[in-house]
């Protein structure tokens, strides 16, 4: 009775196979069945059956003759390279993410923008001589300049009252004399009248001259005269850098 293939392992079943057909061989020549020759040949067919045969019962196909084995063959019990390669193995779990890296040097300073639009000119002033009226000057975004009037007296307060000045003849608007960028007011001693002053964003200055009218029982009011009867006025002298005493003479 022949030993378990099951209890053999993969060396000890190959000498197995090995000894049984030289076994049968000899057994068959003693019969005088077939002739030695005969008896070899059938003999050395059985052995690439038995020698094809992987561990795992099996058959894999040799890989052709030209082509080298690759270096992942495993061994086999003989001595010969295995030709049976099995299932690829599962894929590892992912590994741990890696360490956050340095942060990088700051870059250099981006050039400066273009220069914005010049913003609107808006100012007021205010004039307060005595306790019975008030002044205002304001120069609003759109360019406009008013003159500003409210009178203190009685026992309620009355409004402020505006009057236009950039409707007045002289006003500058653009070209060389600029815009009016700021406003101011003050009380003019010798005439007796309310001084509205402005500046361009040229440099030049301007004044208008507006009275005082107590406007019998009804608040008081400014009397600036028409618009081309009380012009605008540019200063004799423009400021200038660095003048002491002095500015720009107006031609």
């Amino acid at each position: 009775m022949s030993p378990d293939d099951r209890t053999l392992g993969p060396l000890a079943r190959d000498r197995f196979k090995k000894a049984g057909i030289v076994a049968s061989l000899a057994l068959v020549m003693a019969a005088g069945v077939v002739s030695p020759s005969t008896a070899a040949a059938r003999a050395m067919a059985e052995r690439p059956r038995v020698a094809a045969a992987s561990d795992n019962g099996h058959e894999c196909k040799p890989s052709p003759s030209h082509h080298k084995p690759k270096p992942h063959h495993r061994v086999s019990p003989t001595g010969g390279k295995d030709l049976c390669k099995g299932p690829t193995g599962p894929t590892g779990p992912k590994g741990a993410t890696g360490a956050t890296g340095a942060t990088g040097p700051t870059g250099p300073t981006g050039a400066t923008g273009s220069p914005g639009a010049t913003g609107p000119c808006i100012d007021i002033d205010a004039y307060h001589p005595q306790g019975n009226v008030e002044y205002r000057a304001a120069l609003t975004a759109d360019g406009r300049y008013y003159a500003g009037i409210r009178d203190l007296t009685g026992s309620e307060a009355n409004p402020m009252l505006w009057t236009d000045l950039s409707t007045h003849e002289g006003y500058p608007a653009g070209g060389a004399p600029g815009v009016p960028c700021a406003a101011a007011v003050g009380e003019h001693p010798t005439s007796g009248g309310i001084q509205f002053d402005l500046i361009t964003t040229t440099g030049r200055v301007y004044e208008i001259t507006c009275t005082f009218d107590p406007n019998g029982s009804d608040p008081a009011i400014l009397q600036c005269g028409t618009p081309t009867g009380n012009d605008w006025v540019e200063m004799n002298r423009r400021p200038a850098p660095n003048a002491v005493n002095g500015g720009t003479i107006v031609t």
